[in-house]
């Protein structure tokens, strides 16, 4: 059996749903509408992603990832995201991978537009920044992630609470908010980090798809370094659990790792680029641990307060005597996500929406709030008089919170103003304080004005 089929075979739902291809045909509409709802959502927020498709463009057309023949641009918007003397030519300092994953979407978005209304998209980067571009290619990313959110929950849920799920991904949380804005790192970060977990999870079955998890987990830290902490722990987590099949699993991953630091030594002279060798910076380390979790603009649990039920399906999974091995580990790569964006000299995440630096642990929280989904979905409301009152305050709480989280980051993907928050009435970069400002919260800027 090859290891394509044999993924196939472990991926079946355990839930029948009509077989294979009915899956496969709820998945597509899954993506569809992921897809379209963030690709029309509105706001566009190119800002440190700005140089991604200029690179993909870059390789396109003149085989390499320098950007000499942008220069122009690069000035006019004088932006510090390029080393201006290495070699001594004009780089991304970016992370590498996700101009990587645009090369073949700029690709195929030139060809289409130059063979069917003749427009030039080489020649329109070069005086305006492809924004839309961005946005459909991250609306592409979180919608092929909807689809692996779909999967896991379906190894456990029925298919209607698994798309219960998928709505909460991709309509409660920074996925749309941010994550399909622009070509932020964090879209092609948490496509990668779901495929590595639904491998996981299918891994409990049939022990060889292990092997296979390294490929997306490697790509997770060439496009975004703070996902070493994942790398790092679930690696370790393979070694424990799956050790007969660890040496495969680095080779798999080496095939991503080797090119990724070949590259950095031929461009940079270094194992790494600038972007990966961040200082930390404890000064303000209490407030940014209090401040990623509950401050009104970059709080994930005030902005996406249906993840606190996250934390339940935690000692649901425990209680039930559902908690394994794997388990552990991911609650303590959030952990230690957490403290390691918390220790960051912008922990805040600059001119952002919402909990910017939490956004790559989604898939996790998605997963810890699948045995909640599970008890909501054995709650017969029909039959109110064999339901307590408790679990009807419960189902109503978790409807309650998908609702607000909603309407957030409805406002972070639509309304442009939430966006002008950043800069007025002082630059979020000169007074971070005002992230704890709860008269001027950043959602409802645009509902005031």
């Amino acid at each position: 059996m090859t290891p394509q089929s044999e993924i196939r075979q472990a991926a079946e739902p355990s839930h029948k749903d009509g077989g294979p291809l009915n899956h496969l045909t709820i998945s597509v509409l899954v993506f569809l509408v992921v897809f379209v709802g963030h690709f029309t959502s509105g706001n566009i927020t190119s800002t440190d992603s700005r140089w991604t498709v200029y690179t993909a463009m870059s390789v396109i057309k003149e085989g390499d990832t320098d950007l000499d023949e942008y220069e122009d641009m690069l000035k006019t918007y004088n932006y510090i995201y390029t080393e201006k003397d290495i070699r001594p030519h004009l780089y991304y300092i970016y992370p590498i991978g996700v101009s990587v994953i645009a090369v073949p979407f700029v690709f195929v978005i030139d060809q289409v537009l130059v063979r069917m209304v003749g427009f030039d998209l080489e020649g329109y980067i070069k005086h305006t920044i492809p924004g839309g571009v961005e946005v459909f290619i991250a609306s592409f990313i979180v919608g092929l992630t909807a689809i692996f959110v779909y999967s896991i929950a379906r190894l456990s849920l029925d298919r209607r609470y698994s798309l219960l799920l998928v709505f909460i991904f991709a309509f409660g949380t920074s996925a749309w908010s941010t994550a399909s804005r622009a070509l932020w790192t964090h879209g092609p970060s948490i496509l990668m980090l779901s495929m590595t977990l639904y491998l996981m999870l299918l891994a409990r079955q049939k022990p060889r798809l292990i092997q296979f998890a390294s490929i997306p987990l490697a790509f997770s830290y060439a496009v975004r370094p703070s996902n070493s902490i994942a790398v790092l722990l679930l690696t370790i987590f393979v070694l424990i659990q799956y050790r007969e099949y660890f040496w495969r699993y680095l080779l798999w991953a080496m095939t991503i790792a080797v090119p990724f630091l070949l590259f950095n030594v031929a461009i940079y002279d270094s194992l790494l680029p600038p972007y990966f060798q961040p200082a930390p910076d404890y000064s303000h380390f209490l407030e940014a641990l209090a401040g990623n979790l509950i401050s009104p603009a970059r709080g994930l649990f005030v902005l996406s307060p249906i993840l606190l039920f996250s934390i339940g399906g935690v000692i649901l999974r425990i209680r039930e005597n559902r908690w394994d091995r794997l388990d552990y580990f991911l609650l303590a790569i959030i952990f230690l996500h957490w403290i390691g964006i918390s220790s960051l000299p912008g922990w805040w995440a600059g001119h952002s929406f919402g909990p910017r630096y939490m956004t790559d642990m989604i898939p996790y929280f998605m997963y810890f709030l699948i045995p909640v989904v599970g008890q909501i979905s054995q709650l017969n409301v029909r039959k109110v008089a064999l339901a307590s009152v408790g679990k009807l305050a419960f189902a109503a709480v978790f409807y309650g919170l998908i609702a607000i989280s909603f309407f957030v980051h409805y406002q972070g993907a639509t309304d442009s103003d939430v966006w002008a928050w950043n800069s007025k009435p002082v630059d979020i970069d000169l007074q971070p304080g005002r992230v704890w400002d709860w008269d001027d919260m950043q959602f409802l800027r645009g509902v005031r004005n």
